[in-house]
């Protein structure tokens, strides 16, 4: 049974944890962004709406839940929940706001956001299979996602 859940549990996790999903679920309190920061990942990208930042983090966390539906089967009913509510895009996109790359758009938003973007999009076009082995092999933009979300600064 456990190994069971390490094999569903700790790939998601570790997705999430990528990208801040990633988004750290720790209690301690964050600094909060300036509202500068939310209005550059609000703004849509060349025009096209629905491009922003935050919608492409609402497609990939929406990728993520339906790779996650059918392992989220066989978990038992307290990991269920607590992955199910993660997995949530209200939840998912409140811990992207804690990330490291959001606050980061305040001091270079283009790189930032167009990078961002980038790994995003090539998340939700990927293979469920690619995605729960990390998204950080699917791109150069990806690997810098997780470089920079990990760092201790």
């Amino acid at each position: 049974m456990i190994s069971k859940i390490n094999k569903t549990v700790i790939p998601f996790g570790l997705v999430l944890v990528l990208l801040g999903v990633t988004f750290s679920f720790g209690c301690s309190k964050k600094k909060k962004a300036p509202a500068a920061v939310e209005s550059v990942w609000k703004a849509d990208q060349d025009g096209v709406e629905n491009s922003n930042g935050f919608a492409w983090v609402s497609k990939y966390c929406e990728k993520v839940r339906q790779c996650a539906d059918g392992d989220m089967k066989t978990l038992d009913q307290d990991s269920e929940a607590i992955l199910e509510k993660r997995l949530r895009k209200d939840f998912c996109l409140e811990k992207f706001k804690e990330s490291k790359v959001y606050t980061l758009a305040a001091q270079e938003p283009k790189l930032v956001i167009n990078r961002t973007i980038s790994c995003l999009k090539a998340a939700t076009e990927a293979d469920c299979s690619l995605i729960k082995k990390g998204v950080s092999e699917l791109s150069e933009d990806c690997k810098w996602l997780q470089t920079l979300q990990n760092s201790k600064e």
